[in-house]
């Protein structure tokens, strides 16, 4: 039988008696996902805390630390293929999903001015603007472009 505790990030057990806030309540700006790090020093708290009685074999620390490097693969995978996707959107008009303060969604068209990655994102540059890759809708001909946005002289839909 293992014992479970929260384990904070300086590896020390956590009271069980304390109550956590929702995560809705929480701040949207913050990073979700685990890093290598955070990963390492909750695997030192694990093996710690672990039950001495019955310890936790070594293979399933290198099966837990082998599924982490699988996630961290994806995730750069993801990364590279965001980049070589923005790299081959630069000079080609797009229609970007926009979201204003109020919660409204508009859209942006333009030419991609030029691609950027900055704190593992990627963000797409038009119209002096700079737009998440994730919010692209619509990758648009340049037929079809200079036909309706050109000609009728607006940037914006």
């Amino acid at each position: 039988m293992a014992i479970t505790a929260v384990v904070d990030s300086e590896g020390n057990v956590e009271n069980s008696s304390k109550t956590y806030k929702s995560s809705t309540n929480s701040n949207k700006n913050t990073n979700d996902s685990l890093d290598k790090s955070q990963f390492l020093n909750l695997l030192v708290a694990e093996m710690k805390y672990q039950d001495p009685l019955e310890p936790q074999a070594n293979s399933d620390y290198v099966a837990q630390l082998a599924t982490f490097s699988q996630v961290e693969s994806m995730q750069n995978m993801q990364l590279s293929y965001q980049q070589a996707q923005g790299s081959n959107l630069v000079g080609k008009p797009v229609i970007m999903k926009t979201e204003s303060s109020s919660g409204e969604t508009g859209y942006v068209c333009g030419r991609v001015d030029y691609m950027l990655t900055e704190e593992g994102k990627v963000y797409l540059s038009i119209n002096g603007s700079m737009y998440d890759i994730d919010d692209l809708d619509t990758v648009l001909e340049e037929e079809y472009y200079q036909n309706t946005v050109v000609n009728s002289g607006s940037n914006n839909t």
